[in-house]
């Protein structure tokens, strides 16, 4: 074999490289994180404040997921007075699967939540409240 069929040969296998890259690039998404990441990028120092609030606890609190329910569990001597919050499933490959819900524990501090509203995959969950004008934020990863 020659030079020019080596040549060939490369250009060949290099054309179909670019072209299968273009096909690949048609069919990926390219969502966003958050839409307001501006807004987001601003109040970072108040995202960080709210995790060191929650240090405390955040690694008692748990979220774990059997066939029917997703269980939500927060430390049993756990006693602040939740004002406000939500739990937010973030979807790192498809935007459109993300959910939130609102906080609402259980006496023995607790929250389920169905499973059949959320599609299976892997999630970064965020569980943020106010207490006493104080913002908690605590991040889990859980796989559905």
């Amino acid at each position: 074999m020659n030079w020019g069929w080596k040549i060939t040969i490369f250009l060949t296998c290099f054309i179909t490289f670019i072209l299968s890259m273009v096909v690949y690039s048609f069919y990926t998404t390219n969502d966003l994180v958050a839409e307001d990441y501006y807004n987001q990028e601003i109040h970072y120092q108040q995202n960080i404040d709210a995790q060191k609030n929650a240090l405390p606890f955040a690694k008692d609190v748990t979220v774990k997921g059997d066939p029917k329910e997703i269980l939500v569990s927060f430390p049993e001597n756990f006693d602040l007075e939740i004002e406000q919050g939500n739990i937010s499933f973030y979807r790192p490959d498809n935007a459109k699967l993300d959910k939130s819900f609102d906080l609402k524990l259980t006496q023995n501090n607790t929250q389920s939540l169905n499973k059949t509203e959320i599609i299976s995959g892997q999630y970064n969950v965020t569980i943020q409240f106010i207490s006493g004008n104080k913002t908690y934020i605590i991040k889990k990863d859980i796989w559905v």
